[in-house]
């Protein structure tokens, strides 16, 4: 059986933008109905009011992080 492949991509000054097969659950092990989305935006700058997925708020706030960390990922 092959793994699908999941990207993340972490968007400048915004979410992280999770595309494939998910499979999203709180600390409870509840599942979220993604049924029908293939992408998904996670939000990373905490002020979403629809945590854990991002609602613009980032923009809204004028909140700013860079995309990876100083250095060589690989």
């Amino acid at each position: 059986m092959s793994e699908k492949v999941v990207h993340i991509t972490v968007r400048p000054n915004g979410p992280l933008r999770v595309e494939g097969h998910i499979k999203l659950t709180d600390a409870d092990g509840r599942e979220w109905n993604l049924e029908g989305k293939p992408a998904i935006s996670l939000c990373r700058c905490g002020m979403s009011d629809k945590r854990p997925f991002c609602d613009g708020a980032h923009g809204r706030n004028g909140w700013q992080c860079e995309t990876a960390p100083p250095g060589n990922l690989t």
